[in-house]
């Protein structure tokens, strides 16, 4: 799987309702999301982050999938009206508020990843493959969306049963509360591969994939505060069964529906 960084400065192009669409995205319900890329080769099935330019903070604010390349729109320069740029779709599940969120700050970027250039002038580079595996790393860190290390367990033994997760915690929006330290509970000492169709990114893609999964929350967080039970309320899933769980607009299909679907 390729990546692609993707960049936003506010000083250029205002996003009139970014604080409304990062309290939106999700794992559960992804973002509709459209961007300019200056590499045609991005294509649907690939990664992308998003890096906030300009003003501090500078950081990666935001991961998704590409599901579609090669698209030519308008400009979005409206100094350019009338000319086109190239752009991707995509479905971003992640999306931080850097006005009230901590993000992945390119000052850690540059010092934990100095082979890849941080700070371009434009939109759409491309990731080298040796520098996916510290970012989903640093990306975790963050934001808890993909485990640094699956196999350590943060929960002493006795809380290992569950957690709290879907408070709306109030800052300057409301957003709804994930504790990272589940899905890191979770898949301590699993073997990571999808419970639909068994696919495994380590066998697939070798060190690239090694200790990547998703995990699905059986009761989406949206709904509110609830215990989630590690045994019964999470799944592991690949990128693609996620997505398929989740298609339909007013019923998201359960595991076991969707396993007698594949089969």
């Amino acid at each position: 799987m390729r990546a692609w960084l993707l960049t936003w400065n506010p000083e250029k192009w205002q996003w009139d309702n970014y604080d409304e669409e990062c309290e939106e995205a999700s794992e559960e319900k992804p973002l509709g999301f459209t961007w300019s890329c200056v590499s045609k080769k991005a294509q649907a099935g690939d990664e992308f982050y998003l890096m906030k330019q300009g003003r501090l903070p500078r950081g990666i604010i935001a991961h998704g999938i590409i599901t579609a390349g090669g698209l030519d729109y308008e400009h979005w320069d409206d100094d350019k009206a009338g000319q086109t740029i190239n752009y991707v779709d995509g479905e971003c599940d992640t999306l931080l508020n850097y006005k009230t969120e901590d993000i992945l700050d390119v000052s850690v970027l540059d010092e934990r990843c100095p082979q890849q250039f941080w700070h371009p002038q434009s939109s759409g580079i491309r990731i080298k493959d040796g520098v996916l595996p510290v970012l989903r790393e640093l990306w975790a860190e963050v934001t808890g969306y993909c485990p640094k290390n699956p196999d350590e367990s943060v929960y002493p033994e006795d809380t290992a049963g569950g957690s709290a997760e879907g408070a709306k915690k109030s800052v300057y929006t409301t957003k709804y509360e994930r504790d990272p330290k589940i899905r890191r509970a979770f898949l301590k000492g699993k073997h990571l591969k999808c419970e639909v169709c068994g696919f495994d990114f380590g066998k697939a893609y070798g060190e690239l994939g090694a200790g990547y999964i998703e995990v699905h929350h059986k009761k989406p967080v949206s709904e509110g505060v609830r215990m989630t039970d590690l045994n019964n309320d999470l799944a592991m899933l690949c990128s693609n069964c996620h997505r398929m769980i989740h298609r339909g607009k007013d019923h998201m299909i359960t595991v076991e529906e969707l396993r007698s679907i594949v089969a």
